[in-house]
């Protein structure tokens, strides 16, 4: 201790603050403290709602438009089967057919009693589309495959369903 009552320690610190420039200030009190930080949060929302008038607003949802019915168009025709071979006879009373034949397959044709083209297996699944005599225009009502065999009666590809696994 020396002669003023202060410590060595405590004179060494306050002559190192004063050659620093530190000057003794009085500290702002709570009050002002607060008033401080609620000027700074006014001027941050006012400024945040200034931003907020420039941005444009996001367009309005446009309006639903009227829902419109569309029937889908029939599937395409495929050729021309021999009626009474398949278990649909007369499109008007049955909307589906399956074919079911003695032979390998079911000969599809070009034209009624014409050339044919395909042959079908027993099971295949038929949507006749028009009706000539005894004779069908059928579209597939599945997705055809190739067998990879032949129709031994017409000597043409022979063709099943399609299974989805």
């Amino acid at each position: 201790m020396d002669r003023r009552g202060t410590s060595r320690e405590t004179t060494l610190i306050a002559v190192h603050s004063r050659r620093m420039g530190a000057r003794c200030e009085r500290q702002p009190s709570r009050l002002e403290m607060k008033k401080l930080l609620l000027t700074v949060i006014a001027v941050l929302l006012a400024i945040s709602a200034a931003y907020a008038a420039d941005e444009e607003l996001p367009p309005e949802a446009p309006p639903t438009p009227p829902s419109i019915r569309v029937t889908p168009p029939p599937p395409p025709p495929l050729g021309w089967v021999y009626g009474p071979y398949t278990m649909c006879g007369d499109p008007p009373r049955c909307s589906t057919g399956i074919v079911n034949v003695p032979a390998d397959g079911l000969n599809v044709r070009t034209a009624p009693n014409g050339y044919p083209v395909m042959s079908l297996v027993n099971g295949t699944p038929l949507i006749p589309l028009q009706k000539e005599g005894d004779w069908l225009l059928v579209a597939a009502a599945c997705d055809l495959t190739p067998t990879w065999a032949w129709s031994w009666t017409a000597g043409v590809p022979l063709n099943r369903c399609w299974v989805y696994f």
